[in-house]
């Protein structure tokens, strides 16, 4: 993983505007900022210039009756992380509520923490609310700057306290470009942020059995060298489960639905994690069919291999001769579920005892090499052809469905041009006939692929005259 010199992380109790304060710093929209209190819970990280990270913890002192106990207790243990981890904190507090009890505990905290802090007094939104940010000085910290997150009051004196402790903030080029993009994608409560911080190896993002942990869509970079000895550049997210829409009822479940499609959109490769305790729904099946059609791959991964194996040890499933028996069964109805998986390997694993999690990075990294790939125009259209005469297309307007040549043209999704005589010939199930021979053909299993169909131009009346002459 890349070395990062310095961190700085913001914190404080509930809903006093750290994230919007994490964007403004920033300069763009990471964080989903919302009013509930307890939305941000994994600490969400961001590079706020060439080698100093910026850090939005969960509010300190997060209680039961905001989130699930578990939830509340996760997420202040992590606040209290990001204390350790990071060389200075900026503590943020509410000018509109004065100085709370929790407040004065989180200074009590800070001032034993050896750490640098600077105390940032939000919400002076406009210079009459000024006088109510003076009780905040009695908590003693030398460096106190009244700001406002939501208009961006006070920012240069907090930038300039930061600048002078780590020199000039430069907001860094993203290399992201350089990186092969991979969201872990599920149901909520699959085990996605358990699996990527085994990724990580150390446990930055929530975990627990409350369905729902994982509000925002949360960004890690790292870097790994293969078997082989190849540089491989990933950016991770890990998104909130997606939920039928009928229960996505509130504007934080929505917004946090938004990111997570957002970061599929953004994604070359999607880890869709499946419970092998619950099997495949109808919910995976649509995230599957939504993923393909944002134009990203999907490597499927079943997580909780380990409860399968043990349920199975303590009472055999009639019919399977042992767990292996039962994994190949569970392979074939995974595959008839997703016919776009093809040769494509599934994966057993358990996150919880790091069992079959080392294989992944690397099989993304095939999956994307396996998008890159060339293919000639000789090879492709003579796969073409054959598929054409295995199974011709039906007639349209007594016309049969020709195709004059065909070339790969896109790798995200993988895209094949096709030149043809009718464009709006062929049917959505023909099509599909067509991308699942060439996934099979050129052993592109997994790959997310697309048809682009280009007609015969029409003849204009004076080129059709003079083809008459």
């Amino acid at each position: 993983m890349s070395e990062i010199s310095k961190s700085i992380a913001l914190v404080g109790r509930p809903n006093v505007g750290k994230s919007r304060l994490f964007n403004r710093l920033l300069g763009r929209r990471v964080s989903i900022v919302h009013d509930q209190p307890g939305v941000t819970r994994d600490i969400v990280v961001e590079k706020l210039s060439g080698n100093l990270l910026l850090m939005d913890t969960g509010g300190m002192g997060a209680t039961a009756d905001m989130t699930q106990k578990v939830i509340a207790d996760a997420t202040n243990e992590q606040a209290n992380f990001a204390i350790v981890a990071a060389d200075m904190i900026i503590f943020v507090v509410d000018s509109q509520t004065g100085v709370t009890p929790l407040d004065e505990e989180i200074a009590k905290i800070l001032r034993t923490s050896g750490k640098k802090v600077v105390l940032a007094v939000n919400k002076v939104d406009l210079p009459k609310h000024s006088p109510n940010a003076a009780e905040f000085y009695r908590l003693g910290f030398k460096d106190t700057v009244e700001v406002s997150a939501e208009h961006g009051y006070g920012m240069d004196e907090l930038l300039a306290i930061i600048e002078k402790q780590y020199g000039k903030i430069e907001r860094p080029e993203d290399d992201g470009a350089e990186r092969v993009k991979v969201s872990v994608a599920g149901r909520p409560n699959v085990g996605k942020s358990s699996i990527l911080n085994r990724f990580l190896g150390e446990n930055r993002l929530i975990v627990s059995d409350v369905a729902g942990t994982t509000r925002d869509s949360v960004k890690c970079d790292i870097d790994l060298v293969s078997k082989k000895g190849e540089e491989m550049k990933f950016r991770l997210f890990d998104t909130a489960g997606l939920r039928a829409k009928r229960k996505t009822n509130t504007s934080l479940d929505y917004f946090s639905s938004l990111r997570t499609r957002q970061a599929i959109d953004n994604s070359d490769v999607v880890f869709l994690v499946i419970d092998a305790m619950e099997g495949i729904s109808e919910l995976d099946k649509k995230l599957a069919g939504e993923i393909i059609e944002a134009g990203a791959s999907i490597i499927v991964v079943v997580n909780k291999w380990d409860y399968a194996t043990k349920a199975f040890a303590k009472e055999p499933l009639r019919g399977y001769d042992d767990i292996k028996d039962f994994g190949k069964a569970f392979d074939a109805a995974v595959r008839k579920s997703f016919s776009f998986l093809g040769d494509s390997p599934i994966y057993f694993v358990s996150a919880m005892e790091n069992k079959g999690v080392d294989r992944l990075l690397e099989a993304a990294w095939r999956l994307f090499l396996k998008m890159q790939s060339k293919v000639s125009t000789g090879k492709l259209n003579n796969i073409i052809k054959k598929l054409l005469e295995d199974n011709p297309p039906k007639y349209i307007s007594g016309k049969r469905f020709k195709v004059y040549y065909s070339l790969k043209v896109s790798a995200h999704p993988y895209t094949v041009r096709m030149y043809c005589n009718v464009a709006g010939a062929l049917t959505h199930e023909y099509k599909r006939y067509l991308i699942n021979g060439l996934r099979d053909k050129l052993s592109l299993g997994g790959v997310a692929m697309k048809l682009e169909l280009v007609g015969k131009t029409p003849q204009t009346a004076e080129e059709r005259i003079r083809k008459k002459k």
